[in-house]
């Protein structure tokens, strides 16, 4: 019942848009009976040479508009395309595509014959971004834009337009996924929507434009107007499918210009049609069969170098990282859905020199470029390179040689201390994992605190934690709390810490302890604690009061960590986009051979499947 519903609904939803369009043909060809075809066959021989040249000019301004969101579609998918290439590819597949209808289905086609390396796949994903990508910013346009002006009261879209584009902009940051029948769908960054809203604005404005010269003076309404309508009517058009959207564009910009249907009207619909589809359509239907096929090789990414002087730089394996690298310098980048951030600053060389690179790669990604957790000296250097840097953390480091518990300042700590030593708790590394046990802490610290966070905070995970330094805090006999760390050189950095719920007071801080004194007998030279938020913040800084009178009580150095990007109002967005992936990260990164390392790892803890039993049958039978 339900299948012949959804097909039954299939059925509409394909067929529908045809048949109005077919419809409003049929009134289209009624309202061209009354017409006098000598009239428009004289106004069309009275168009100037004048208004040709503008309007061919208008229209090649307007298909370069609309052959960039094939750029925007190519970097948001980072297929590694030359942009003129997707361009000229982007410019063929639409023009030929709106002009003989079904453009979505005729503009792939003519995609992946410029462009066969991409595969099917791909280049149905490029097709289907354009197509609703300029959708989405048309209607906002359409709303918010042409249907005040339309209706005499322009002055509301200066009101509706900014409101609207903040909605939709907002709705990006907060939802940056769909996941629909259990596949995840990337949505446009902010700065690729923006730019995108950007591209609909100059189409729309340079076809109305076009359409503007065409008409004789004393018919034309005013530019604003006129644009206003073409954005209607191109909506009309494109809703309806028919080929070039002949029958529902002409009537929608009929029915918005009363009293506007004579034969100077039909010559200039005719000369629109002939400047803004015949022509761009022969044409780009010659580009795409004639030239050769563009193939292209996407060279392999640049695998980045985990190492450098701050141990944290580890964490970026649990996210999707690249290598920002110039001949000079070299650093690691996040990739979070609205910015491409590089992480801790370089790795190797000056920062300075990676900043070039970091913006031009954030741009060919759709994204804004970010700086994250930057040490004082790289924040001095970013801001005399002209970006706007500004502190958002502060970092408790610990230097486990001159770590001693008989200061003053240790008197929390040593309290603390003894009450774990009193109720028995003791401590040591952990060398041979007890995952299942692990995992039970793991669920039970999510319990009490909630989900885990993620981006630049460590996860629990079999994974990523197996070839990690690991210390635990056993009562009686049972593992209670546990915390892994990164390494790098000479130095430790937080990673996870995790714990039942009900503890004897002191246990976390004689397991931190306990890692301290491992670095001073290793000889390291640093044990960070991770960062708080910057006491210029307050109304956050309140939100961790617990944490920093925990982090306190070892008497650590306070090291400021700052953020930043090219603009005030880019560092705006970054920051929301680095908050929102640290409370709702993405997916841990998977590879085959991890999907396997796993199962060797969980199985243990599941016990054998139906599968593993009967595979041991039959092994014990052979």
């Amino acid at each position: 019942m339900n299948q012949h519903i959804a097909q039954a609904s299939d059925f509409a939803r394909r067929t529908l848009p045809t048949v109005a369009g077919g419809l409003l043909l049929l009134l289209l060809w009624q309202k061209a009976q009354t017409l006098d075809w000598l009239a428009v066959k004289a106004a069309f021989s009275d168009i100037s040479m004048l208004a040709w040249g503008v309007a061919a000019l208008a229209s090649a301004a307007s298909f370069w508009a609309v052959a960039q969101y094939d750029v925007v579609a190519h970097r948001h998918l980072r297929t590694g395309v030359d942009s003129r290439v997707a361009r000229n590819a982007g410019a063929a597949a639409i023009a030929v595509g709106q002009t003989t209808g079904f453009g979505p289905a005729v503009g792939a086609a003519l995609r992946w014959r410029m462009m066969p390396s991409l595969g099917h796949a791909t280049v149905l994903k490029i097709t289907g971004f354009v197509t609703l990508s300029f959708f989405a910013a048309w209607g906002l346009i359409a709303i918010s834009v042409a249907l005040p002006v339309v209706s005499g009261v322009g002055w509301l879209s200066l009101l509706l337009f900014p409101l609207g584009l903040t909605a939709l902009c907002g709705l990006l940051l907060r939802t940056p996924r769909l996941v629909v029948l259990g596949r995840r769908f990337d949505l446009p960054s902010v700065s690729a929507f923006l730019t995108l809203t950007a591209l609909a604005a100059v189409d729309v404005i340079f076809a109305g434009t076009a359409l503007h010269v065409l008409l004789p003076a004393e018919i034309a309404p005013s530019l604003s107007v006129l644009i206003a309508a073409f954005t209607l009517a191109l909506g009309a058009g494109m809703i309806g499918g028919t080929p070039g959207g002949v029958g529902p564009f002409e009537l929608a910009l009929i029915t918005v210009m009363p009293g506007a249907a004579s034969p100077e009207l039909a010559a200039a619909l005719i000369a629109f049609r002939v400047i803004y589809y015949a022509i761009p359509c022969v044409t780009g239907a010659a580009w795409a069969l004639l030239m050769p096929a563009h193939s292209h090789r996407q060279l392999p990414p640049l695998d980045a170098k985990l190492t450098g002087a701050r141990a944290e730089i580890g964490i970026a394996a649990q996210n999707d990282h690249a290598a920002i690298a110039t001949l000079s310098a070299e650093g690691v980048a996040l990739r979070t859905p609205q910015a491409l951030t590089l992480f801790l600053g370089a790795t190797e060389g000056r920062l300075s020199a990676l900043l070039p690179e970091l913006r031009r790669v954030a741009r060919s990604e759709n994204r804004l470029a970010c700086l994250y957790k930057l040490a004082a000296r790289d924040a001095a250097e970013a801001r005399r390179a002209g970006w706007h840097v500004v502190p958002f953390a502060v970092e408790a480091v610990i230097d486990p040689a001159r770590h001693a518990l008989d200061g003053p300042e240790h008197r929390q700590l040593r309290r603390f201390l003894r009450k774990a030593e009193k109720e028995g708790v003791t401590y040591g590394p952990i060398t041979t994992p007890d995952w299942e046990r692990m995992t039970e802490i793991h669920t039970a610290w999510e319990d009490f605190h909630g989900a885990e966070r993620g981006l630049t905070m460590g996860r629990f995970c079999p994974l990523f934690l197996r070839d990690k330094p690991m210390f635990g805090a056993w009562l009686n006999g049972e593992l209670v709390a546990f915390t892994s760390w990164l390494q790098a050189g000479d130095a430790l950095s937080l990673d996870v810490l995790r714990h039942m719920a009900d503890l004897p007071q002191g246990t976390m801080h004689g397991l931190i302890q306990t890692v301290i004194d491992h670095a001073r007998a290793e000889g390291l030279a640093e044990v960070s604690l991770a960062a708080l938020p910057h006491p210029s913040l307050p109304k956050r800084i309140a939100d961790c009061a617990g944490l920093a009178r925990f982090k306190t009580s070892f008497a650590p150095r306070w090291r400021s960590l700052y953020i930043g990007a090219p603009n005030a109002l880019a560092l705006a967005i970054c920051a929301a986009d680095i908050r929102q992936g640290i409370l709702t990260p993405a997916p841990l990164p998977r590879s085959q051979q991890d999907i396997w390392d796993l199962d060797a790892l969980v199985t243990p803890l599941l016990g054998p499947t139906p599968e593993d039993v009967a595979q041991h049958d039959l092994r014990r039978a052979g």
